[in-house]
């Protein structure tokens, strides 16, 4: 059995191949899927006609920029019956909802052969991190894992998942029942229960590593899960549309671009964005044929890196995942500042704080929401300095207000929110 999943790992993350083998690859199949969408889904015959484009015209990776760029928006105004190729029913289609997190929920369909195709990308990923087939695995999470498969029924790969938004000590207590050898769950959680683990917790919440996703994760994040359960963390760039997208590599920290299951561009403006240089990720499902997403605008901002990782593995990669464009601050009078502006000044100077949360209320001002650790409240200097910095970060101009609190919430979705824009629209934010 492990010898035959090992194959299959090495099937699905295509290691054994070069990276023109791997662009070939992914050519042929974009051809494939352009004509299959073309034919039978109403919005990209649509799309297609507007611009006068043939599937015929799409042979290469290089013509991908001849097709129009569409958005969550673009899909959310469409009919659920134009999105969806023809042969498909509807009803039959499994939904996943995204939480809605960018004020824009949306429904996303596949197949259920196509979701356990995606979650066997995800298996294999696991096994080149050290998964092994008697491993128990538990997640931290929202989603409800419902199926029970012939191989979690013999022992093999078992998975239970526990509910993030449950009190920190009832997660801890299910995690000693558990025992998991890998972990998974959201960054922001993780690092809130890493600061509450003790020694004796330890003795059995004793993990070997540790994947994170669906949020940023942050140096200090990484830092606090990784000293809490002491597993080494890895990160998973991922999402509703195109589930994985990239995975931290052992022996570089960048992160391979998952180039089997999507065709990941970073784009600058209108131009593909150079090594090192940020941009925004516009991916193209290769496995999504009831529901495709082809040039599809996901609304993260990344940092492009190597066409191949050091490692020798044939994957271009990304130096970092740095969030939402949402999460950019847009004040009045045209200052716009990332978060990260604010939060690596407020990190390294205030190694007090377990939780943060920036909060734009207004088109000029910032309220920043602060839970120590251990909830001792920090000396009066200390809280000082923090406001300092925050204050020469934000500019002249820019009211600030800092509130000590004993715990900042996961909103509905089970994810933190650690920066929030209550005025983006009003103040020219993106999505």
């Amino acid at each position: 059995m492990p010898r035959i999943l090992a194959r299959c790992s090495d099937l699905l993350l295509r290691q054994d191949r070069t990276p023109h083998h791997l662009e070939a690859w992914q050519a042929r199949r974009l051809r494939a899927l352009v004509a299959h969408a073309y034919e039978n889904v109403p919005y990209y015959r649509g799309l297609f006609d507007s611009v006068g484009l043939r599937p015929r015209h799409i042979q290469t990776l290089r013509d991908l920029v001849r097709i129009p760029i569409t958005t969550r928006a673009d899909l959310q105004s469409a009919p659920a019956r134009d999105l969806i190729a023809r042969g498909y029913r509807l009803e039959r289609l499994a939904a996943h909802r995204t939480s809605g997190s960018t004020g824009e929920p949306f429904t996303i369909r596949r197949t259920a052969f196509e979701d356990r195709l995606l979650q066997a990308q995800r298996l294999a990923v696991l096994f080149r991190l050290g998964l092994r087939p008697g491993d128990r695995r538990a997640a931290v999470v929202t989603r409800k894992f419902t199926e029970n498969p012939w191989y979690m029924r013999a022992g093999l790969l078992r998975y239970r998942e526990i509910h993030c938004l449950l009190e920190p000590e009832h997660i801890l207590a299910r995690l000693r029942e558990a025992r998991p050898h890998v972990l998974r769950g959201y960054s922001g959680t993780l690092a809130y229960l890493a600061s509450l683990m003790t020694d004796e917790a330890r003795k059995t919440i004793r993990p070997r590593f540790i994947t994170t996703d669906s949020e940023t994760l942050t140096g200090e994040m990484r830092a606090r899960i990784e000293a809490g359960f002491g597993a080494r963390v890895f990160d998973f760039y991922d999402s509703h549309e195109f589930n994985m997208i990239g995975w931290e590599c052992p022996s570089s920290g960048l992160y391979h671009l998952s180039g089997t299951s999507v065709i990941a561009e970073v784009l600058n403006g209108d131009n593909p964005a150079l090594p090192h240089e940020d941009g925004e990720l516009v991916g193209t499902a290769l496995h999504s044929w009831a529901m495709p997403f082809i040039r599809f605008r996901l609304g993260d901002l990344v940092t492009r890196g190597p066409n191949q990782c050091p490692c020798g593995a044939p994957n271009s990669t990304l130096a970092r995942v740095r969030g939402r464009v949402a999460d950019r601050f847009e004040f009045s009078g045209g200052v716009s500042l990332h978060p990260y502006t604010l939060v690596s000044s407020l990190l390294a100077h205030g190694p007090w704080v377990r939780q943060y949360q920036l909060i734009q209320d207004a088109p000029n001002r910032m309220k920043v929401k602060l839970a120590p650790l251990h909830g001792e409240k920090p000396a009066a200097e200390r809280l000082a300095t923090v406001r300092q910095v925050l204050r020469e970060r934000l500019g002249p101009g820019i009211g600030l207000e800092v509130e000590l609190v004993s715990q900042i919430p996961a909103a509905p979705s089970g994810k933190q929110r650690p920066y929030l824009s209550l005025v983006a629209r009003a103040a020219g934010g993106r999505e």
